[in-house]
């Protein structure tokens, strides 16, 4: 099947200067998802307090200094991965179902890649096992949807500011 608009050579390379500001983008995305996960984590940590019948995921384990090393690279790198991608897909769009689309879709894949090793644990589908855990996975999407909520917003920020150029921009 062949395609009505042919590819223009620009689109095939990246210029330096785009691949710098994607670095820079992907730069502010690391450290905004490292600060990000501080904050949730302590709001998650108080949470935990309160709902001592609930037995929310485990994603923040502050007290382990290696395993929050792991989890600390691994955010920094999720965070570089859709800083670089967030300012490929928004363009110069103002388009908001766009916008809220790729944080979405990042925090499902993260989310759900969760919810299925917890799923592939479960030994019986009961509704009591299901709703048990429905509510833990249900906040960390939700958690992982504020943690990209805020990489954004810096992200749009840095942009507007031009401290960051839009993908395409000239």
């Amino acid at each position: 099947m062949q395609s009505s608009h042919p590819i223009s050579p620009e689109s095939d390379h990246l210029s330096l200067a785009d691949r710098l500001e994607s670095f820079k983008a992907g730069f502010l995305g690391a450290i905004a998802s490292v600060l990000s996960f501080f904050a949730i984590a302590i709001l998650h940590n108080l949470l935990q307090n309160y709902l001592t019948s609930v037995q929310l995921i485990g994603s923040f384990e502050l007290g382990k200094p290696l395993t929050l090393f792991i989890k600390l690279g691994m955010i920094g790198f999720s965070g570089f991965l859709f800083a670089v991608t967030y300012r490929y897909i928004v363009r110069r769009d103002r388009n908001s179902h766009l916008k809220s689309g790729a944080i979405l879709a990042f925090a499902c894949i993260r989310s759900f890649a969760t919810l299925d090793r917890d799923l592939s644990a479960l030994t019986d589908f009961t509704t009591a096992s299901l709703i048990a855990i429905a509510l833990p996975s249900a906040l960390l999407l939700i958690e992982n949807i504020a943690w990209l909520a805020i990489v954004q917003s810096i992200l749009e920020t840095a942009i507007q500011n031009k401290w960051i150029a839009a993908f395409g921009s000239d």
